[in-house]
Protein backbone atom coordinates (compact mmCIF):
# COMPACT_ATOMS: atom_id res chain seq x y z
CA UNK A 1 0.00 0.00 0.00
CA UNK A 2 1.67 3.24 -1.23
CA UNK A 3 -0.52 5.78 1.48
CA UNK A 4 0.61 6.41 4.74
CA UNK A 5 -1.31 6.20 7.76
CA UNK A 6 -1.01 6.33 11.27
CA UNK A 7 -3.00 3.84 13.37
CA UNK A 8 -5.43 4.62 16.25
CA UNK A 9 -7.33 2.17 18.72
CA UNK A 10 -6.29 -0.55 15.84
CA UNK A 11 -7.41 1.09 13.31
CA UNK A 12 -5.75 2.15 9.72
CA UNK A 13 -6.21 5.99 9.40
CA UNK A 14 -4.61 8.37 6.95
CA UNK A 15 -3.53 12.07 7.46
CA UNK A 16 -4.37 14.17 4.63
CA UNK A 17 -3.78 17.59 4.15
CA UNK A 18 -6.31 19.86 1.43
CA UNK A 19 -4.26 22.13 0.32
CA UNK A 20 -4.53 25.74 -1.40
CA UNK A 21 -2.00 27.16 -3.54
CA UNK A 22 -2.09 31.10 -3.54
CA UNK A 23 -1.52 32.80 0.20
CA UNK A 24 -0.23 29.19 0.88
CA UNK A 25 2.39 28.57 -1.30
CA UNK A 26 2.88 31.66 -2.48
CA UNK A 27 2.76 34.81 -0.79
CA UNK A 28 2.42 39.22 -1.75
CA UNK A 29 6.08 39.25 -0.03
CA UNK A 30 7.24 37.00 -2.90
CA UNK A 31 5.97 38.18 -5.18
CA UNK A 32 7.30 41.89 -4.27
CA UNK A 33 10.81 40.11 -4.16
CA UNK A 34 10.80 38.81 -7.67
CA UNK A 35 9.27 42.37 -8.78
CA UNK A 36 12.62 43.87 -7.13
CA UNK A 37 14.59 42.02 -8.84
CA UNK A 38 13.35 41.82 -12.48
CA UNK A 39 10.92 44.27 -13.04
CA UNK A 40 8.31 41.64 -14.52
CA UNK A 41 4.92 41.52 -13.55
CA UNK A 42 3.51 37.46 -12.72
CA UNK A 43 0.34 36.73 -12.54
CA UNK A 44 -1.23 33.34 -13.15
CA UNK A 45 1.05 30.23 -13.53
CA UNK A 46 3.97 32.32 -13.61
CA UNK A 47 3.48 33.36 -10.06
CA UNK A 48 6.44 32.85 -8.01
CA UNK A 49 6.46 30.53 -5.27
CA UNK A 50 8.03 31.13 -1.82
CA UNK A 51 10.41 28.85 -1.30
CA UNK A 52 10.02 28.91 2.76
CA UNK A 53 6.38 28.09 2.20
CA UNK A 54 7.58 24.97 0.35
CA UNK A 55 10.05 24.41 3.00
CA UNK A 56 7.76 24.49 5.51
CA UNK A 57 4.93 22.16 3.52
CA UNK A 58 7.95 19.59 3.44
CA UNK A 59 8.37 20.16 7.10
CA UNK A 60 4.51 19.33 7.61
CA UNK A 61 4.31 16.25 5.12
CA UNK A 62 7.59 14.54 6.87
CA UNK A 63 6.23 15.77 10.64
CA UNK A 64 2.74 14.33 9.91
CA UNK A 65 3.34 11.56 7.13
CA UNK A 66 0.94 13.05 5.60
CA UNK A 67 -0.53 12.73 1.76
CA UNK A 68 -1.93 16.05 -0.15
CA UNK A 69 -5.39 16.78 -1.99
CA UNK A 70 -5.08 20.19 -3.97
CA UNK A 71 -8.34 22.20 -3.38
CA UNK A 72 -6.80 25.11 -5.62
CA UNK A 73 -8.12 26.81 -8.59
CA UNK A 74 -4.86 25.46 -9.99
CA UNK A 75 -5.90 21.65 -9.87
CA UNK A 76 -8.40 23.04 -12.77
CA UNK A 77 -6.61 22.98 -15.90
CA UNK A 78 -3.38 20.56 -16.91
CA UNK A 79 -1.15 23.52 -17.14
CA UNK A 80 -2.16 24.42 -13.36
CA UNK A 81 -1.64 21.08 -12.55
CA UNK A 82 1.85 20.62 -14.05
CA UNK A 83 3.08 23.50 -12.93
CA UNK A 84 1.92 22.90 -9.39
CA UNK A 85 2.92 19.09 -9.51
CA UNK A 86 6.83 20.45 -10.99
CA UNK A 87 7.34 22.93 -8.16
CA UNK A 88 6.59 20.13 -5.72
CA UNK A 89 8.62 17.61 -7.58
CA UNK A 90 11.44 20.03 -6.46
CA UNK A 91 10.64 19.62 -2.85
CA UNK A 92 10.25 16.02 -3.59
CA UNK A 93 6.21 16.42 -2.56
CA UNK A 94 4.36 15.40 -5.62
CA UNK A 95 4.56 11.56 -5.01
CA UNK A 96 2.26 12.65 -2.23
CA UNK A 97 -0.35 14.40 -4.48
CA UNK A 98 -3.26 11.97 -4.46
CA UNK A 99 -5.61 13.88 -5.92
CA UNK A 100 -7.44 16.78 -6.16
CA UNK A 101 -11.19 18.05 -4.54
CA UNK A 102 -14.37 18.03 -7.35
CA UNK A 103 -14.88 21.23 -9.28
CA UNK A 104 -18.19 21.86 -8.45
CA UNK A 105 -18.44 25.88 -8.03
CA UNK A 106 -19.33 25.72 -4.93
CA UNK A 107 -17.10 26.80 -1.99
CA UNK A 108 -13.88 24.73 -1.19
CA UNK A 109 -15.82 23.25 2.33
CA UNK A 110 -18.24 21.38 0.58
CA UNK A 111 -15.71 20.28 -2.46
CA UNK A 112 -13.46 18.88 0.27
CA UNK A 113 -16.35 17.26 1.96
CA UNK A 114 -17.51 16.02 -1.35
CA UNK A 115 -13.92 14.54 -1.71
CA UNK A 116 -13.90 13.04 1.86
CA UNK A 117 -16.71 11.15 1.25
CA UNK A 118 -15.58 9.73 -2.38
CA UNK A 119 -12.93 8.59 -0.14
CA UNK A 120 -14.86 5.91 1.47
CA UNK A 121 -12.04 5.25 4.49
CA UNK A 122 -11.41 7.41 8.14
CA UNK A 123 -8.86 10.05 6.99
CA UNK A 124 -7.22 12.58 9.64
CA UNK A 125 -7.28 15.74 7.48
CA UNK A 126 -6.09 19.58 7.87
CA UNK A 127 -7.01 22.14 5.31
CA UNK A 128 -4.73 24.84 4.10
CA UNK A 129 -6.21 28.27 2.87
CA UNK A 130 -5.80 31.89 2.96
CA UNK A 131 -9.93 31.99 2.24
CA UNK A 132 -11.79 30.69 5.17
CA UNK A 133 -14.94 28.97 3.02
CA UNK A 134 -15.10 26.36 4.63
CA UNK A 135 -18.10 25.73 6.52
CA UNK A 136 -18.78 22.85 8.77
CA UNK A 137 -15.22 21.91 8.00
CA UNK A 138 -14.04 25.34 9.94
CA UNK A 139 -12.39 23.40 13.31
CA UNK A 140 -9.74 21.27 10.45
CA UNK A 141 -9.24 24.73 9.18
CA UNK A 142 -5.71 26.84 9.23
CA UNK A 143 -5.46 30.34 7.74
CA UNK A 144 -2.53 31.28 6.67
CA UNK A 145 -1.73 35.30 5.60
CA UNK A 146 -1.43 35.99 1.72
CA UNK A 147 1.17 38.47 2.33
CA UNK A 148 3.51 35.65 4.21
CA UNK A 149 2.13 31.94 2.70
CA UNK A 150 2.56 29.00 5.22
CA UNK A 151 4.50 30.04 8.46
CA UNK A 152 5.94 27.37 10.79
CA UNK A 153 3.43 28.60 13.21
CA UNK A 154 0.76 27.13 10.74
CA UNK A 155 2.67 23.93 10.47
CA UNK A 156 2.94 23.57 14.24
CA UNK A 157 -1.19 24.21 14.35
CA UNK A 158 -1.05 21.26 11.29
CA UNK A 159 0.89 18.87 13.06
CA UNK A 160 -1.02 19.54 16.66
CA UNK A 161 -4.60 18.83 14.53
CA UNK A 162 -3.25 16.32 12.82
CA UNK A 163 -2.02 14.31 15.74
CA UNK A 164 -5.12 15.54 17.92
CA UNK A 165 -6.79 11.53 17.88
CA UNK A 166 -3.27 9.96 18.87
CA UNK A 167 -3.13 13.00 21.46
CA UNK A 168 -6.44 11.53 22.98
CA UNK A 169 -5.68 8.37 22.30
CA UNK A 170 -2.57 8.70 25.20
CA UNK A 171 -4.89 10.54 27.06
CA UNK A 172 -7.38 7.90 27.15
CA UNK A 173 -4.53 5.08 27.88
CA UNK A 174 -3.52 7.22 31.07
CA UNK A 175 -6.76 7.30 32.71
CA UNK A 176 -7.23 3.42 32.91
Amino acid sequence: LNICYNICNGVLIMNLIFLDVDGVLNSSRKLREVWELTHKPHSGYSYPFDERCLENLRLLVRETNSKMVITSTWRKDEVGRSTLLKVLSEYELDNRVIGYTPVLDETRGIEIKQFLISLKETANFIILDDDSDMGELMPFFIKTNKQVGLTYENVQEAIIKLNKTKIKENEEDLER
